[in-house]
């Protein structure tokens, strides 16, 4: 009994003992386990460690480059800005230059250009503190770095050549070199650019200067052509009108006769080639005033009734009562267009009539000029207007002229903001109409009329300020018819030593003379307290110019070349004014 426990008893810790080996195999497998897994837990975390390292140092590189990046950018726009809206200068490229120099990572900054413009900014501008500059890179469409890659050369591409390049000296990672090298890139375009705009400005410029002075050498041209042809022409046209009240044989008539319409011709096509001129550079406008449409048709009707009957043709004029007794508008002009329509028309009319029709439609003045002549080809219609278009170019062509008078009509009727147009049939005749849009007025003060031609003015005083020896004759003559013993002075400082002795009651101002011309005689004499009349006598008939008369002082203008009835209706108003009773 006790020997089969005691067997049993040696099978239980049999057992109890293999147990027990295999638990603690079991132990040291799982604590190997442990061990190798411990291992590969450190190893794994060392890795983690060192990945995150590197994903922060490479987060603070990328944050340092969008922050360089965001700094080249607020500079570039600002710059591009100031270029668009300033003149291209040195200041501002150093300006340029000190700003880039001052971003972080950037040392120094250099910029140079080489430009063949000699009017555009060249030079080498510098900021920051180098060290050494490499030479400037010349390979097109290339960005260069140094070799050991702290300074980047960028070219300024021209249209055919680099005009300069961009340089900085910085010390960042090479992975940053393809966003500066992009930068820099937009920098030199922005320069470039910025110089083109810049010699596209002084070209412009330069451009306008030379137009500028283009136009006021033709301006001074004109009116120094305008004064050398009408002088002597006032002297021609103004013996011939005197030499009618003396006695003449027939065959002398007849040559002063021929003289006189000589010389009109000869006004005539200086007045077109002048005003032609003065069109085409911007001197010429309108000088709206109150006028008589009747006074002013009565005028053209006097003038060309006789003109044509001496030719066998038929002139009627036809006025409507409807027609505002006042306008406002440039009666000179508006009679410029009817002479030379009219004339036109006489010009190309052997036999038959020529009719004008005037009057009011739609507050409108409108009138038209028909004729029986030999009408236009239709070839030639469109272009009618040109200047210096004639019907027949031919030399042996009937009908002579510039061509010019039709050209001058369209462009005043334009400037009046008015319309022209024609009609015509070839050896049927031609219809011109006119449509000007003046303004009716019923006031009736400062109308230009006729009346009062019968004053007497004897006892009027006048002084002639004239260095031309054939017009201070002229003029003393015409005076003379007036009874009027004037006094004469050849030049402006004459005058006012003069009148400084003797005042007299109107002064007739020639403007153009030597040593003191009429303009500053005038302003001197101003100045000085003078206030009777002083009539210009001028050549000039452009804007300018008569805006002259007037801002030197003077009251009143008589256009060469002069003419008795002028020099009267003149003499006799401001003789009327001198007189008024005040009050």
């Amino acid at each position: 009994m006790l020997e089969d426990e005691k067997a049993d008893l040696h099978k239980q810790i049999a057992l109890l003992t293999k147990k027990v080996q295999r638990e603690h195999q079991i132990k040291l497998a799982a604590e190997k386990l442990l061990e190798e897994k411990s291992r590969e837990l450190y190893l794994a975390q060392q890795i983690l460690e060192d990945n995150l390292l590197i994903i922060k140092n490479r987060s603070e590189q990328d944050i340092a480059l969008l922050h360089l990046k965001t700094r080249l950018e607020s500079v570039l726009l600002d710059f591009t800005q100031m270029f668009l809206k300033q003149h291209l200068s040195g200041e501002h490229l150093q300006r340029l230059v000190d700003e880039l120099a001052d971003i972080e990572h950037i040392h120094s900054c250099r910029l140079i250009l080489t430009t063949s413009d000699g009017s555009l900014v060249n030079g080498r501008f510098i900021a920051g503190s180098p060290t050494s500059w490499q030479h400037e890179t010349t390979q097109e469409n290339s960005c260069q770095w140094s070799d050991e890659g702290h300074q980047l050369s960028v070219i300024i591409k021209g249209s055919a050549r680099h005009i300069g390049a961009l340089q900085i000296e910085l010390n960042t990672p090479k992975t940053w070199q393809e966003t500066i090298e992009k930068q820099l890139l937009l920098f030199c375009d922005m320069l470039h650019s910025a110089y083109q705009r810049q010699a596209l400005l002084n070209r412009t410029l330069e451009e306008k200067r030379r137009a500028e002075y283009s136009e006021r050498t033709a301006r001074d041209f004109v009116a120094m052509i305008n004064h050398e042809l009408r002088t002597p022409l006032s002297g021609l046209l103004g013996s011939a009108d005197l030499m009618r009240d003396t006695q003449m044989t027939a065959h002398q008539q007849q040559l002063l006769k021929t003289m006189h319409q000589s010389g009109e011709l000869l006004e005539v096509i200086i007045n077109d080639l002048l005003d032609i001129s003065k069109m085409n550079a911007g001197m010429l406008k309108i000088i709206d005033t109150k006028f008589s449409p009747e006074q002013l048709c009565s005028m053209i009707q006097n003038i060309f009734t006789t003109k044509t009957a001496e030719l066998g043709l038929a002139f009627e004029l036809t006025f409507d009562e409807h027609i505002p007794a006042r306008l406002l508008g440039d009666p000179d002009r508006i009679k410029q267009l009817f002479v030379n329509l009219i004339g036109n028309a006489i010009k190309f009319t052997d036999q038959g009539k020529i009719s004008v029709k005037v009057d009011w439609v739609q507050e409108m003045f409108h009138f038209t000029i028909s004729d029986s002549g030999c009408g236009i080809p239709k070839d030639k219609l469109a272009h009618i207007f040109e200047p210096f278009v004639q019907v027949n170019n031919a030399s042996n062509r009937p009908h002579e002229g510039t061509g010019l008078g039709l050209a001058i009509c369209k462009l005043l009727v334009d400037e009046m903001k008015g319309e022209i147009s024609l009609e015509s049939s070839e050896d049927e005749g031609t219809q011109f109409s006119v449509r000007l849009p003046l303004k009716a007025t019923d006031d009736t003060e400062d109308v230009t009329v006729d009346e009062e031609m019968d004053v007497t003015l004897e006892r009027l005083t006048v002084l002639v300020v004239e260095d031309s020896e054939v017009n201070r004759l002229l003029i003393s003559m015409m005076l003379d018819k007036l009874k009027i013993k004037p006094y004469l002075v050849n030049n402006g400082q004459q005058a006012i030593n003069f009148l400084a002795d003797k005042p007299v009651d109107i002064v007739l101002m020639d403007c153009r003379m030597p040593i003191v011309d009429g303009f500053e005689a005038t302003r001197r004499l101003r100045h000085s307290g003078y206030r009777q009349p002083i009539i210009a006598l001028t050549a000039g008939t452009t804007t300018l110019e008569i805006d002259k008369c007037f801002e030197s002082g003077m009251d009143e203008i008589i256009n060469k070349p002069y003419k008795l009835i002028d020099i009267k209706r003149v003499l006799i108003k401001w003789y009327q004014r001198i007189n008024q009773p005040s009050g």
